[in-house]
């Protein structure tokens, strides 16, 4: 029945509700006469220009399972976003509501403009739109967790504390008292006890698993195999023989983590077993699945085990789990994530698609289905502004060349001052080359050269300033921040909103007369920061008072002679311009951090070690299997126009190899670009 139902037909109902266009005239004609709230700031309707696959996703029933397969660069994040609030507009309870729910802030900041943009609402209570973590804390373990966990609560409050994974113990010493039988020998070489923050339960691989060490986890039954433990257990069987088999090790974490838990403390991973344990209680359960009885999971290939578990409880219950993302972008591994677990918790949800990559040229597009092994794939025909030249690879004795000839390329083509990124598979590369790539002006005055970077409104160096001026701000407002995302404080806890605040601090900065003259010396400035910062600071935080948890900062306090100092050495010395070198930066990520992000151009470096983990360009994005090969996918379909592999050099048996997916060895475009002048 579905399916006899033209798009135009679809377009119009859908338009209908969203737009409350006038049935006698078409979608092309409101577009043109209406004031454009929905429209405005688009070259056309943004019903019309959805293709059908689009359309028939948001109409299909909210009350089915759904699984929406969407390609890179498929416009997913928009779909969702109208699904959502064509739904909403159609609701009509009062106490119950739709959850949207992603895994960034900066994800949930971007959908919840859009939901906003078609609903023309700003408070759309009773839906929930926000990450799944802060959905599972705040209506699933919070309200309930205590009552199947025996926490007595502290003065009435029955909220568990939120303790990290990562905490030190030797500055927390209380840590100890939740202390396991069973150590793991640390990187020095030393025996350590396993701690109950560093441990948790994975239902759905139904073992106990433990942090051995930053992005390091080892699960309990290979653990047990290992010689350290079974060194460890030989010992202690001189004194306790009966009572180290794997049986008894599982009851020492258990009884260790449910101290924890008894006491009131959980990890952020607890959350999802806890989550998990309330909603196996039928009268809790049916509350939670009453009160969101329709769940959109945004990019949900990246559910872990756990968050799984929750999910299919959910739907037990009763409510509607509508899954969107795509499989081939899984590369969260190490935070427990196994694409085919979610294949088979959705084998049997209806099953929609959207194949049409509307952000890369035909070439990347053919390409990275090529790499992946796929061919559902297709390309909207955009054309790439390097002509018959999108791929081009780069050889390189160190990855700092192939920055150098990236940029000549860019240079060349007058794409500079386009969105370009540099993405690697390393952080520790990431920040070679970002040392390598940038002036020491940088590390001592960045938020000077932020504004000047500001100044020049190109993406790129605007992009740049960003992370500058991020950094130093995110100083003056003190706790932990994150390097990705622009130094956002843990505290602020959407990053769009903190990106609107330090876009909105470098504008003011650079309409003030004291602070936009960069001809006076560091010294001079400095002095004047001081007075004006805090005031411009101080106008701005309305970007972020509402996400922020820490209450009463007071900016004027903050900036002052103790942490804004000058440079060593530059009191008295003149700003001036900015060097070449920094003014030509281009900003380096890792694939991880670019993930969900569209640029124009990509320069994706290889490993040199072909034993790095999924950063070898041949080992494991052409010839690699399960997350290495889709790590290379996800960095290989960021980019719109132009994809460079940077990679060592190669013999001739591997520049076949790279050559025979499309690649073109930049020598050539640099020598044609020579040719033609």
């Amino acid at each position: 029945m579905e399916e006899t139902v033209t798009k135009e037909e679809i377009q119009e109902k859908i338009a209908n509700i969203i737009c409350k266009k006038p049935v006698e005239i078409g979608c092309e004609e409101c577009y043109l006469l209406a004031d454009g709230d929905i429209c405005k700031d688009f070259s056309g309707c943004r019903i019309s220009e959805k293709t059908e696959q689009q359309l028939r996703y948001v109409m299909i029933q909210k009350d089915e399972c759904t699984f929406l397969n969407a390609c890179a660069g498929s416009g997913k994040t928009e779909v969702v976003s109208l699904k959502a609030a064509y739904e909403m507009l159609q609701w009509k309870y009062y106490n119950r509501g739709i959850a949207v729910l992603c895994f960034t802030n900066d994800a949930t900041s971007v959908i919840s403009n859009r939901i906003r943009q078609f609903t023309r609402k700003n408070n759309i209570y009773p839906h929930y739109i926000g990450t799944l973590s802060s959905f599972i804390h705040s209506y699933i373990v919070q309200p309930f967790a205590y009552k199947v966990r025996g926490f007595k609560g502290k003065n009435g409050d029955f909220s568990f504390n939120i303790i990290d994974k990562d905490m030190p113990v030797y500055t927390n010493h209380w840590l100890e008292k939740y202390k396991c039988d069973v150590s793991y020998i640390d990187l020095k070489g030393q025996w350590k006890p396993i701690l109950a923050h560093q441990m948790g339960y994975d239902i759905w691989k139904k073992d106990f698993y433990f942090a051995s060490g930053k992005n390091s986890t080892k699960w309990l039954k290979e653990y047990y195999k290992s010689d350290s433990l079974q060194e460890f257990i030989r010992k202690k069987r001189e004194t306790r023989s009966d009572f180290w088999e794997l049986k008894y090790i599982r009851k020492c974490f258990r009884d260790c983590k449910e101290a924890f838990w008894r006491d009131g403390f959980a990890t952020f991973d607890d959350l999802n077993y806890l989550a998990a344990e309330v909603l196996a209680k039928k009268e809790m359960g049916d509350r939670i699945s009453e009160r969101f009885p329709v769940i959109f999971i945004d990019e949900c290939q990246d559910l872990s085990g756990n968050e799984l578990s929750i999910l299919m409880r959910l739907q037990k219950l009763g409510c509607s789990i509508h899954c969107i993302g795509d499989l081939n972008q899984s590369i969260y591994e190490f935070k427990r994530v196994e694409p085919n677990e979610i294949k088979e918790y959705i084998k049997d949800f209806k099953k929609k698609q959207l194949s049409i990559n509307f952000r890369s040229c035909k070439e990347i597009v053919e390409f990275s289905e090529k790499l992946i092994g796929s061919t559902d794939g297709k390309y909207a025909n955009k054309k790439s502004q390097f002509g018959s030249m999108p791929l081009l690879y780069i050889e390189y004795i160190e990855p700092q060349d192939a920055v150098v000839i990236y940029e000549k390329i860019l240079e060349k083509y007058h794409f500079l001052n386009k969105e370009n990124r540099i993405l690697v598979r390393q952080n520790s590369l990431r920040l070679q080359l970002m040392r390598s790539n940038r002036n020491d002006y940088d590390e001592k005055e960045p938020l000077i050269v932020a504004a000047q970077l500001w100044k020049k409104e190109l993406p790129q160096q605007m992009g740049m300033a960003l992370e500058l001026a991020g950094k130093q701000i995110s100083r003056w407002f003190g706790g932990e921040r994150t390097k990705t995302n622009y130094y956002c404080p843990k505290e602020i806890t959407s990053v769009y909103q903190w990106r609107l605040f330090i876009m909105n601090v470098l504008k003011d900065i650079l309409q003030s007369a004291r602070l936009s003259d960069f001809t006076q010396t560091y010294g001079k400035w400095h002095e004047w920061a001081r007075e004006d910062l805090g005031k411009i600071l101080g106008r701005n935080y309305i970007y972020i008072k509402d996400y922020d948890e820490v209450i009463d900062r007071d900016f004027s306090k903050l900036i002052d002679g103790r942490n804004f100092k000058v440079s060593n050495g530059n009191r008295k010395v003149t700003i001036g311009e900015l060097v070449e070198s920094t003014k030509n930066s281009i900003l380096v990520m890792t694939i991880h951090a670019s993930k969900g992000c569209t640029y124009d151009s990509t320069l994706v470096i290889s490993s040199k070690d072909k034993k790095s983990k999924g950063g070898h360009w041949k080992e494991h994005w052409i010839n690699g299997e399960g997350e290495s090969k889709r790590i290379g996918y996800v960095a290989s379909t960021r980019a719109k126009h132009l994809l460079v592999w940077g990679v060592p050099k190669l013999n001739n048996k591997d520049k076949k190899l790279i050559e025979s997916y499309g690649f073109i060895n930049s020598k050539e475009l640099l020598k044609n670009s020579k040719t033609n002048k």
